[in-house]
């Protein structure tokens, strides 16, 4: 009920806005149109809407009979009064400038109210119609006082962009029976846009309102609808008299008699220079808005690229994984296909890869061995991998170009193969490094992809600059990893064969360093028939822990070899004089070190003897599996205090593996060192009997990249 009474409030304000005079009329909607007889006050022509708002009725049909099929209402849904009825004043030959009703039009969603706008003017006057008026409901669009605040801001100001007064518009009237369909109506209105008396209007095909600057289009189009009986709409440039040009938005229906023959056409002409200059300053406003915002959406890409680019190049330091990413990164955000020269020893052309957005890997793989095999000196990348600056050639496929391409190669047929690939626009830009250009890439579109501009230029140079320092960062992180990998395998033994047992190791560096640290192995081939073998720890993982277990296992494979005088069968006695000589020398900073000798025994058994300087024990796994923790000898870490240390012994049989190993392979952060060790002797339970196999298996299992970690494994 509440809605009801919004709804009627809402309805009655806007009526007495109509009543005040202004009314917003659709001047671009169907319009339902009758004619008159005003002496019988019958309805004797109607055009298709007219119809549909009074359907079931043959005409001449009275004035009152049409209303009542119409089921004309004032806007509050009360019926019309003789007095204030619009038909009954057109019938007395009264003009009705426009007046607000509403009717019960038939949609398919059934029957709704349908405000109105009711024009009533007589046509006097006119050929073959004195007598009689013309009468023109137009579909009035208001603003309903129950609708949304943001629609009806927006209803509104819509309205107000199409309103006219319903008073000036242009209405005329041309016979659809007569040839070149003349017109023999117009309003006053229609002098008042045009220029053109009734007179000089009447008898004329409208045509004449046209200009050299009308598009054919339009006419066209409402001769197609006239011809074939259909009403149009549609605004078209005229002319007034005077020669100035005016927007004129024309709606034409066709006219009906009783017995359904076509006998007029009736038009609504409407002055709309206004909206339409309105519409192309909007239009104008949009398509700069839209080119902005395509800018901004642009730079916004290319922003993304650059901060895509630097995270993705940065996560590796792998050289070849970072070019293969830069490519996939500029193919095909940037450029259509693309190639990257890298500098050799001496700064020339070294090694060239490339990336196209359509794959032809084969052809590719073909171009750049060509292109290594035959750049000049002065190619245009070897230029650049001197120092030159970045370099744009919107022209590169052109005949123009093709002298100074010819310089860069030995082999023209390399610049065959690049246009066949398609280069139309090619960026040239270098990527320095720290010190020197590392390498340069090439950004290539093809046609039918819009040329470079300068702007691209600059976001590719930016690009260059950031990719050629982490290529400079990889380049020397792989630099220092073959130095490492060199010192380290220069620091590890290869271990000797020795009679009796097998024997492998491993070496896991830790990711976190430098590929170098303290971890080390050792296996002797004592001269007294013994077996020497150790496991140690420098603390560190650098290169100095590096060269401090250099010197410890100098020291060490020493004072273990010296087993003339006896102290050197003791490992006890071995590592006691190590100490000695470390705190001494001061050679090397704290240190885990387990020395031991594997002594054959008459019986076929082995006699292991033991020393432990703070390190992880010894394991020993027995022929039936079960894994034995050598822990009876352990002492305190060399280099802390040079106090006395003690050994012990333990019978090993034949089929017996014996592992070594450090702490990086049993520790983790937060957890107790015998959980690990546990851990580590059900994975020697469960491991290969060969030896290599076992140490690859226990690192696959338990390596651990927080630390260095070393391995040795000796099958007895």
């Amino acid at each position: 009920m509440a809605a009801a009474t919004d709804g009627a409030a809402a309805r009655s304000s806007f009526a007495r806005g109509v009543t005040a005079g202004l009314a917003h009329v659709a001047g671009d909607e169907p319009a339902a149109v009758l004619l008159v007889d005003l002496q019988d006050r019958h309805v004797v022509y109607a055009n298709g809407v007219a119809e549909q708002l009074a359907p079931g009725l043959r005409l001449p049909v009275g004035l009152e009979a049409w209303s009542d099929a119409a089921a004309l209402l004032d806007l509050d849904g009360h019926e019309l009064s003789e007095t204030s009825h619009p038909l009954s004043r057109v019938a007395d030959s009264m003009p009705v400038a426009g007046q607000a009703v509403s009717a019960a039009r038939a949609t398919d969603l059934g029957r709704r109210r349908e405000p109105l706008w009711v024009v009533g003017l007589p046509m006097s006057g006119a050929p073959q119609l004195e007598g009689h008026a013309l009468v023109v409901f137009l579909p009035l669009r208001a603003r309903e006082a129950a609708e949304a605040a943001a629609t009806a801001a927006h209803a509104e100001a819509e309205l107000r962009d199409r309103a006219v007064l319903a008073t000036g518009m242009s209405f005329t009237v041309a016979d659809a029976q007569a040839e070149d369909m003349p017109l023999i109506w117009v309003n006053p209105a229609f002098t008042a846009t045009t220029g053109y008396s009734f007179e000089e209007a009447v008898g004329r095909n409208c045509r004449f309102l046209q200009g050299d600057a009308t598009d054919p289009e339009a006419p066209r189009t409402m001769r197609e609808a006239l011809e074939s009986g259909r009403d149009v709409s549609l605004p078209v440039l005229n002319y007034r008299k005077d020669g100035s040009a005016f927007w004129n938005h024309v709606s034409i229906s066709p006219i009906h008699g009783p017995d359904g023959e076509l006998t007029h056409f009736v038009g609504i002409q409407t002055d709309v220079t206004a909206r339409v200059a309105v519409d192309e300053e909007r239009d104008r406003a949009l398509t700069a808005e839209r080119a902005a915002r395509e800018d901004a959406e642009a730079a916004h890409a290319q922003l993304a690229l650059l901060a895509e680019a630097t995270s993705q190049l940065a996560s590796t330091l792998d050289v070849d994984e970072s070019l293969q990413r830069l490519m996939a990164l500029v193919v095909p955000k940037l450029a259509d296909w693309m190639l990257i020269a890298t500098a050799g020893k001496h700064g020339e052309v070294a090694h060239v890869r490339a990336r196209h957005r359509d794959g032809r890997e084969e052809e590719l793989r073909t171009y750049t061995e060509l292109l290594e095999r035959t750049s000049t000196r002065g190619s245009i990348l070897n230029v650049m991998l001197e120092g030159a600056p970045p370099r744009l050639l919107t022209d590169y496929s052109s005949r123009s170009r093709r002298p100074e391409r010819r310089q860069w190669v030995e082999d023209e047929s390399v610049l065959d193969m690049s246009d066949r690939l398609g280069s139309e626009s090619v960026l040239f830009v270098p990527l320095p490094g720290r010190r020197h250009v590392t390498g340069v890439m090439a950004l290539v579109r093809g046609p039918g992809s819009t040329p470079y501009t300068e702007h691209d230029l600059a976001v590719a140079s930016d690009l260059g600059r950031r990719a050629g320092l982490i290529l400079d960062n990889a380049r020397l992180y792989e630099s220092e990893h073959r130095i490492a990998e060199t010192l380290q395998r220069s620091l590890l033994p290869d271990l000797p064969t020795i009679p009796g047992i097998r024997a492998a190791a491993r070496y896991l560096a830790s990711e976190t360093g430098a590929d170098v640290g303290g971890d080390f192995y050792e296996l002797i081939d004592l001269p007294d028939g013994a077996i020497g073998l150790a496991i140690g720890d420098v603390i560190g993982h650098d290169v100095l822990a590096a060269a401090a277990m250099g010197h410890l296992r100098g020291l060490l494979r020493a004072c273990a070899f010296d087993v003339e005088e006896g102290p050197g069968r003791d490992p006890a006695a071995v590592l006691e004089r190590v100490d000695r000589l470390v705190q001494g020398l001061q050679v090397a900073t704290l240190s885990s070190v387990t020395y031991a000798r594997l002594e054959a025994q008459p019986d076929g058994t082995w006699r292991l003897r033991y020393s432990s300087g703070g390190h992880p024990p010894l394991l020993v796994r027995r022929p039936d599996g079960t894994v034995d923790t050598l822990t009876e000898a352990d002492g305190l870490l060399l280099g802390v205090d040079s106090t006395p240390r003690v050994s012990a012994a333990v019978s090993v049989a034949p089929g017996s593996t014996l592992l070594a190993y450090t702490d990086g392979l049993v520790e983790r952060r937060g957890e107790d060192l015998d959980v690990g060790i546990e851990r580590l002797r059900r994975a020697l339970a469960a491991g290969p009997q060969e030896v290599g196999e076992l140490c690859d298996h226990l690192l696959a299992e338990l390596g651990d990249s927080e630390d260095d970690v070393a391995v040795l494994a000796i099958a007895l």
